[in-house]
């Protein structure tokens, strides 16, 4: 049970420090593609700077060209984990959390840091649909109103959290003021990041 107390505790920590760096469009391109996904430059948007933050890294960011709809993504490569998960089942004394699960830790944490601690009803995708539409095993969203660092100088967030097995772990924020123009705002940018 300690053992998968501190990876639990090592995942959040790891999520919460991954990806403070700034990054080229270029260099973004080559972490998706190192990771099995595709980024698309949503029409009208530019790069926004990455901006320090205690409750979610990331690394690249996008924002439309009146400010209205800025969009934060973070990416973890199941890679790593994967090598060390197979190894782990050669030893009968380790036990470590199957890779292909954390991202459901994830993103009940990103739901308590980015509102302050108060937990929002996250809906999963249709298993058909976030197959077409984003080549994803699993796949999910919600909406909320920020209470924290990350979602300074914004009203409302969402996101899109993404699985691919023995892949990657995905979640897009998009950030915005206003409710009423939120879901249109992000349809822009909501298939800019799919998995190959």
């Amino acid at each position: 049970m300690k053992k998968i107390i501190s990876m639990l505790t090592l995942i959040l920590i790891f999520g919460i420090s991954y990806g403070q760096n700034q990054l080229t469009l270029t260099e973004f391109k080559n972490l998706c593609d190192s990771s099995g996904l595709n980024f698309t430059m949503p029409k009208d948007y530019k790069i926004a700077d990455v901006k320090q933050n205690r409750d979610l890294g990331y690394s690249f960011a996008v924002i439309n060209s009146d400010s209205t709809m800025e969009i934060r993504y973070t990416i973890w490569s199941l890679k790593p984990s994967m090598e060390q998960y197979k190894e782990s089942l050669k030893d009968s004394n380790s036990m470590m959390i199957p890779p292909n699960n954390i991202y459901k830790g994830r993103v009940q944490a990103n739901v308590l840091n980015m509102t302050g601690g108060q937990m929002y009803n996250i809906g999963p995708f249709p298993t058909q649909a976030v197959k077409k539409e984003f080549n994803a095993d699993a796949g999910g969203s919600c909406f909320f109103e920020f209470n924290c660092e990350f979602g300074e100088g914004y009203k409302y967030g969402q996101f899109v959290y993404l699985h691919k097995d023995d892949t990657a772990d995905v979640i897009v924020t998009f950030m915005s003021n206003n409710k009423e123009t939120h879901s249109d705002l992000m349809m822009a940018g909501f298939h800019s990041l799919k998995f190959k």
